[in-house]
C-alpha cells in the first residue's frame, strides 16, 4: 500500500492530491539521505512500476510546481522540501563531502534583494543560491 506524504497548502487549507507517480517520487526523495538525480530516482522507483524517465521528470516538475521538491542546479539533482511545501523562495547550503543539504527559507525581501543584484542589461526572473562548504560532521577538528 502506497503511503502518501502530503504537505498542507496554506493558500487553500487542504492538502493537494498527489498522483501515484508523484507520491512514489516524493517518498523516494524523502527517504534519500542525499540529493538524487532523476535517473537515481528512476532506479529506486522502478520496483513500484515506474520505468520510463519522462514519467519521473513529469512527476518532479509537478512536485516542483507544488513547492514540495527543489532542484539543486549545481548538482542536477533533486531534494524534498524540508518544510513539506513552500513558495520556492529558498537557498541551499550543501556539504561538498557528504552532500547534506540544508534549506534556507528566503523572505520576499531577501528574494527582491538578490534579484536587485542583477545588472541593468539582464531582466532578472529567478535566483538560484547554493552555498558549498563542509558540515559540522565533515569538518576536521580545529587544530592549534
Amino acid at each position: 500500500m502506497l503511503c502518501y506524504i502530503i504537505a498542507m497548502n496554506a493558500a487553500h487549507h487542504h492538502a493537494p492530491k498527489l498522483s501515484r507517480n508523484q507520491g512514489q517520487v516524493l517518498t523516494c526523495l524523502r527517504k534519500a539521505k542525499e540529493p538524487l538525480s532523476a535517473y537515481a530516482i528512476l532506479d529506486r522507483v522502478r520496483v513500484s512500476g515506474i520505468s520510463h524517465p519522462p514519467t519521473v521528470y513529469r512527476a518532479l516538475n509537478e512536485l516542483i510546481q507544488l513547492g514540495m521538491v527543489h532542484r539543486l542546479q549545481s548538482r542536477s539533482a533533486f531534494v524534498a522540501c524540508d518544510h513539506g511545501a513552500c513558495n520556492g523562495k529558498a537557498a541551499f547550503a550543501i556539504c561538498r563531502q557528504c552532500e547534506k543539504v540544508v534549506e534556507i527559507p528566503l523572505s520576499d525581501e531577501d528574494q527582491a534583494g538578490l534579484l536587485a543584484l542583477s545588472p541593468k542589461e539582464i531582466a532578472a526572473e529567478q535566483v538560484t543560491l547554493e552555498i558549498a562548504g563542509l558540515c559540522a560532521a565533515c569538518r576536521p577538528a580545529n587544530r592549534i
